[in-house]
């Protein structure tokens, strides 16, 4: 089993990020690459992602995952909001603290993000231009894309009467008129467990969804990267995903019968992380 030390990671607003450092216990090498690992919406980083991380540091890459404010064992009030702008910056907050880790090579940073941090992964690598390799697994790439579907459209209307009213009431996050359909609720109740998820949300306003759109970015990404599409998932729009792959400069595309949230199951969890070490081994273990 690899080293693990939880760590908090002061952000600019005054409110502390929950992380957990994960380390290879058998590596030789004085530094060693990192991964930067982001959830996706209403998850945190005790929701399989640790399935993930310990095998990087058995490949002999650490891995650093972290709970975005107001998520998780992070700081922020109010509790399960989501906002873009504040998410974004938790992941510079993140990468930096990254970089500066004893024992962590600073110019072998990589990140890695699942369904909406999948999306946040691409925008960090397009406005950093010094992350080493990116993995976007299912990544919701396009909000514009993603807010077309009439279910989302009543869930960001009601979001914006709450407001308008001055409700602060969280809204659920998987239902008919929800962010995820109904059809999820058992795979998020499944995956939360370990962290005691709850089926709902606080949306901010401070950045719409339809202006969400990190697939509108890769081209700016130097670095490789890795996208993974799920051949049965209904979330992430697909072609948005595609789009990734082929514009990023230097991107690779793999498919799996798998949909949103199959990338967590014990038959595919090997497969899928197995072809994420193969790609970081490369990119940054390789000399």
């Amino acid at each position: 089993m690899p080293q693990r030390e939880a760590v908090r990671i002061q952000t600019a607003s005054g409110d502390a990020i929950a992380a957990t450092v994960y380390r290879p216990t058998d590596s030789a090498a004085e530094r060693v690459p990192c991964v930067v690992m982001g959830a996706g919406g209403t998850l945190t980083q005790r929701d399989g992602i640790p399935a993930y991380a310990e095998r990087f540091a058995a490949a002999g890459i650490a891995a650093l995952s972290f709970d975005y404010r107001h998520w998780g064992d992070s700081e922020g009030e109010p509790r399960r909001l989501i906002s873009i702008p504040r998410q974004l910056a938790d992941w510079r907050s993140a990468v930096a603290h990254a970089r500066a880790a004893a024992g962590v090579d600073p110019d072998r940073i990589a990140v890695w993000g699942m369904s909406f941090g999948g999306g946040h992964a691409i925008s960090a690598a397009a406005e950093d231009a010094r992350i080493a390799a990116v993995v976007a697994l299912v990544p919701m790439a396009d909000g514009l894309a993603f807010s077309l579907s009439r279910r989302f459209a009543r869930f960001s209307a009601r979001a914006v009467a709450d407001r308008l009213r001055k409700r602060k009431r969280p809204l659920p996050a998987a239902g008919p008129a929800a962010a995820f359909p109904p059809e999820e609720l058992p795979s998020l109740e499944r995956l939360g467990a370990a962290s005691g998820w709850r089926n709902e949300v606080n949306v901010a306003l401070d950045h719409p969804m339809p202006a969400y759109r990190p697939v509108r970015r890769a081209r700016r990404i130097g670095a490789p990267v890795l996208v993974q599409l799920g051949e049965r998932d209904n979330l992430a729009p697909r072609r948005a995903v595609e789009r990734v792959a082929r514009q990023a400069p230097h991107g690779e595309l793999r498919r799996y019968p798998i949909d949103h949230f199959g990338c967590f199951s014990p038959e595919h969890v090997d497969e899928v992380a197995g072809d994420q070490i193969e790609f970081l081994s490369i990119h940054l273990l390789q000399p």
